[in-house]
């Protein structure tokens, strides 16, 4: 792996108003890792993820990307940024109106694609890898909520990003459709060497998914190393995955 960082954050701290998110998070990942970011229910995890897409500006800190800071940058070179990342996000948000095939094809025609056999061999190669071929003519409220992840995940997939992010894959799926995704996220990066972040409180997904884990708890990371590790040796990281964990 190279050991400059893809993605970098420096004392991010994230604020509305009175009420603060995170107070100092701080982490790198390097290209090619697998990383998941755990934390009990309201720690700010797809924040997280919004701060390095360039969504969500934070109130102290930096983020670096792909060697750029995203402070201060204008609006059309986050886009050329974006262009480089996929993400999934968590409810799939696909676009009802339009077919499987066009949802696919979003991202490319967004880039300047204009090559049609490319763009439909392309579509057709992506729901070959995620196991649902030949349904690019149905729309999304046709498909159960699995399928709908996996689409989602194959739109994200197609402009070959350099950086995957995935806010919560297999919340709200039943235990095959969880295994399906977990294999599918597995599958994606040993083929693209993508980096990935993934943010879940599933922890069956983070252990399959993610060699490396980073547990935030009060604003802040109490925990970051290898999933193994952790899941044996860290308090805070044991306390988590038992239920066991106490807000101070």
């Amino acid at each position: 792996m190279s050991e400059s960082p893809v993605i970098e954050l420096s004392h991010v701290g994230i604020r509305f108003g009175p009420t603060v998110v995170h107070r100092d998070i701080s982490f790198k990942v390097t290209a090619g890792e697998t990383v998941t970011v755990m934390g009990p229910s309201g720690t700010g995890k797809t924040l997280i993820l919004k701060s390095i897409i360039g969504l969500l500006a934070p109130t102290s800190g930096e983020v670096m990307v792909l060697g750029q800071s995203l402070r201060d940058k204008p609006e059309y070179e986050l886009r050329k940024l974006r262009m480089q990342v996929g993400m999934l996000f968590q409810g799939a948000a696909l676009f009802d109106s339009l077919s499987i095939y066009e949802n696919i094809a979003y991202g490319l025609r967004e880039t300047g694609t204009e090559d049609e056999d490319f763009i439909a061999e392309k579509v057709r190669s992506l729901l070959e890898m995620i196991n649902l071929p030949g349904i690019e003519q149905k729309f999304p409220p046709q498909l159960s909520g699995g399928q709908k992840k996996r689409v989602g995940l194959a739109r994200a997939l197609a402009t070959s990003p350099r950086i995957m992010l995935l806010d919560e894959p297999t919340t709200g799926l039943d235990p095959t459709s969880k295994r399906l995704i977990d294999d599918l996220i597995v599958c994606m990066n040993e083929k693209f060497g993508m980096t990935t972040i993934a943010v879940t409180h599933d922890i069956e997904s983070a252990t399959r998914i993610s060699e490396r884990w980073i547990l935030l708890h009060d604003g802040q990371v109490v925990a970051d190393g290898p999933a193994r590790e952790l899941a044996a040796h860290n308090q805070e990281a044991i306390d988590f995955i038992r239920g066991n964990w106490k807000d101070e």
